[in-house]
């Protein structure tokens, strides 16, 4: 009974350690602000305000990004040039993201993305 319990424990402790070890693999999202639109957004560490020639807007977006037709929103997003529509089962929404894309978890905002 004692060595049952034994083994639970030890199983736990890996599953947890386990966890927390795949949890810092994916955490690399990042909150930062848009001086433009005065807003805290989701964005890549080498994201950059640019205005979007599109809409006219400005977004946060990697140096390289060009306006992308996302067909599930019909609406134009800046992303790379080899981004296609990548479904997130987080937010149930397509995002325009590369096809080696992760989904990365912003611990900030506790919000999953595609990181570009």
């Amino acid at each position: 009974m004692l060595s049952a319990r034994l083994r639970t424990i030890g199983a736990a402790t890996t599953i947890g350690a386990v966890l927390v070890v795949g949890l810092g693999a994916v955490v690399r999202a990042e909150t930062k602000y848009n001086p433009y639109t005065k807003k805290w957004e989701d964005a890549s560490p080498d994201a950059v305000p640019q205005v979007n020639p599109m809409t006219g807007k400005w977004e946060l977006a990697p140096p390289n990004a060009r306006p992308k037709l996302n067909p599930y929103t019909n609406k134009y997003e800046l992303a790379p040039a080899n981004a296609v529509p990548r479904f997130n089962p987080y937010t149930r929404q397509y995002e325009m993201a590369p096809p080696d894309a992760r989904l990365e978890l912003n611990t900030q905002t506790g919000t999953w993305h595609y990181v570009r």
